[in-house]
């Protein structure tokens, strides 16, 4: 056979990689440059008026959300010097007219009233907040200062804010509507008040004060704020929340995220459509040159609710998952490389961006690590046990319930599902009264004598740390054997039936026929089991064998409502670095994802930068066993491959 190098025009067939394909032309990517530059103008280009419309008012629409939510028309009054004076920071606002009144006849009050009234108050009128101020501060003490705040005293806390008008820091008003009101003024009565750059020595954060939806958002993500409670800024004091004057609003670091998340999702939305629009602005460039005339709208329309039928259908639910799943999950995958535990009290604090910090402690602590092999290790054994065990009842029940020597399979089925009816946090919170110190299972074995020798076979297998008598299921320190043994068994009772169901609906499958051709093979009935029904149940139920060790991995209410976590952990063997936690510290019964939740939702001990870092090694560890195991059975292999 002659080499192919020597024939003819072989040369410019190897050097020429475009050949057979659809070239772009420079009219198509002058409309695509263009469509790039201002959405909607390759369309234009193109003779395509009323499709360039529609692309351009795509940018319009962000714009308009981006206007509408900020206060950029303040900024350049500002910036325009148009704002009178006293609408500036700092300048004290008049004071609302005194309401007439109807007048009344003079009233005589007795000379002893007013006696005992100067008596009771004095004669200066002081404030009752005033008396009790100094017994507060004794009591709580004094709150920690913010961050670059200056120190309050007394001084400074009876002198009115800025915006605020002469007495009002001594008036009810200024208490109850913020600084800036009259004492018959009223919360629709307050007016916005201007920053005033020129005061103070911090620099202006224009954007934080004027931005909208899109560039506070992707500020706020950046910086995570910038002012926390009493500091003064641009002529006034930043307060927890001020809904007339939002600038004024101390910056809460865990809005900003949430913000910024919502930004980028718009941005990227934006991002899409713009990239479709310069396409859109090729291919139909291309067709005006293949075909000499331009794609009207009402065929481009037909055209594209054609080929995008199944994404425009399926937009709710690419909706959903994006603000229910993927902005969620990247919440608290940020939440891990911030510093974000229960020393930042948000609007006093601010949250700060740390890298890989947490990453680098809990990975060279000897004390996190520790427990976190003891409480991972136990994780991975509670996920198989309760995984296997279960499949494995279900198993053994199915072929029971449908043999043919079983008489009254359908009673026997009614029966064995019941416990898969029953709601699971009801039949956690039974269990857990069960295995009660006072509970009826111990009331069973003093009632039936077996007390003693159930005890003493606990103690000498080791799951019973004492021969207790009662015995104590859950509580003791030296029983955390005895209290996983249970939560095992409990879960074995109430999971089992859901795979009995579906491994009887996998039997009714197989075909009769290898049966019929097994018995005449003289095949026994542990061959059958062994070469017909156990691979042709295994290969269609493994998927949601896969999917029950995933969902046990991360089974919070079997730990949470049976055990709580309990028994609690031997204080002895807790480690050092683990004791600034101590009520969010892991119980013997806590699974990675219990222990994340007491890390989170532990009052006054949380550590949300640490539960962070936990819940991403989860994610890794489920979401590679499972897609890795799921890849590989035969049920997500396509038809006619390996």
């Amino acid at each position: 056979m002659a080499d192919v190098r020597d024939t003819p025009g072989s040369a410019r067939r190897l050097k020429d990689p475009w050949r057979g394909r659809k070239r772009t032309s420079v009219g198509a990517w002058a409309t695509g440059l263009a469509s790039l530059l201002v959405m909607g103008l390759g369309q234009f280009i193109n003779t395509q008026r009323l499709k360039a419309l529609i692309w351009f008012l795509i940018p319009l629409l962000f714009l308009g959300l981006e206007w509408s939510s900020s206060d950029w028309g303040k900024y350049l009054a500002l910036r325009s010097g148009k704002v009178p004076a006293a609408e500036m920071a700092g300048i004290p606002l008049p004071l609302a007219p005194a309401v007439p009144q109807a007048a009344a006849a003079p009233s005589v009050q007795p000379a002893s009233a007013a006696t005992s009234e100067d008596d009771l108050y004095g004669s200066s009128a002081t404030a009752p907040e005033a008396a009790t101020a100094s017994s507060e501060s004794d009591l709580y003490g004094s709150p920690e200062p913010a961050p670059d705040a200056p120190a309050t005293g007394a001084s400074a806390s009876s002198a009115p804010a800025a915006g605020s008008p002469p007495g009002a820091g001594e008036n009810l008003g200024a208490v109850l509507y913020g600084d800036g009101v009259s004492p018959d003024a009223s919360y629709f009565s307050q007016r916005y008040v201007y920053p005033d750059y020129s005061k103070g020595e911090k620099k202006a954060y224009v954007i934080r004060d004027y931005g909208g939806f899109f560039t506070r958002g992707i500020w706020g993500l950046v910086t995570l704020g910038t002012l926390v409670i009493d500091q003064d800024y641009a002529g006034g004091k930043i307060e927890l929340f001020n809904k007339v004057t939002p600038w004024l609003s101390a910056d809460n670091s865990v809005v900003r995220i949430g913000e910024g998340l919502l930004a980028l999702a718009g941005l990227f939305l934006l991002l899409a459509l713009w990239i479709m629009g310069i396409r859109d602005a090729i291919d139909t460039r291309r067709r005006i040159e293949e075909s000499g005339q331009a794609e009207g709208f009402r065929s481009w329309a037909e055209r594209v609710w054609q080929d995008l039928f199944a994404y425009i259908v399926s937009a709710p639910a690419y909706l959903a998952i994006l603000f229910f799943t993927l902005i969620p999950f990247v919440f608290t995958f940020l939440l891990a490389f911030t510093n974000y535990n229960y020393r930042i009290k948000l609007g006093l604090h601010l949250i700060n961006w740390v890298g890989f910090d947490t990453f680098r402690f809990l990975a060279v602590d000897p004390g996190w690590l520790l427990i976190f092999g003891q409480i991972f290790l136990w994780t991975v054994f509670w996920a198989l046990m309760s995984s296997f065990t279960v499949y494995a009842l279900g198993f053994l029940n199915a072929m029971i319930v449908e043999s043919p020597l079983i008489r009254g399979g359908k009673v026997w089925r009614a029966i064995l599902v019941i416990p898969w009816a029953l709601p699971g946090l009801i039949t956690l919170m039974m269990f857990r009264n069960v295995f009660d110190k006072d509970g009826l299972m111990n009331q069973f074995l003093f009632s039936s004598g077996l007390m003693e020798p159930v005890t003493k076979f606990l103690f000498a297998v080791g799951l019973e740390g004492k021969p207790d008598v009662p015995i104590f299921w859950f509580q003791p320190i030296y029983n955390g054997n005895l209290a996983k043994a249970v939560v095992v068994l409990t879960n074995l009772w109430a999971g089992a039936p859901y795979h009995m169901m579906m491994i009887i609906g996998v039997l009714s499958t197989i075909p009769r026929d290898l049966y019929e051709a097994a018995d005449i093979d003289g095949a026994t009935g542990v061959q059958r089991f062994r070469f017909i029904t156990f691979p042709m149940v295994l290969s269609s139920t493994l998927p949601a064998l896969i999917m029950t060790f995933s969902f046990n991995f991360n089974n919070f209410g079997s730990i949470y409502f049976l055990t709580g976590g309990g028994p609690v952990w031997d204080p002895a063997k807790t480690p050092d670095s683990l004791k600034i936690i101590s009520s969010a510290l892991p119980g013997q019964t806590d699974i990675l994802i219990s222990w994340i939740y007491k890390l989170s939702f532990t009052r006054n001990f949380e550590m949300y930068n640490v539960a962070s870092v936990y819940s991403i090694l989860i994610f890794l560890i489920v979401g590679t066993f499972s897609v890795v195991n799921m890849v590989r059975t035969k049920s997500f292999k396509e038809e006619g491959g390996d």
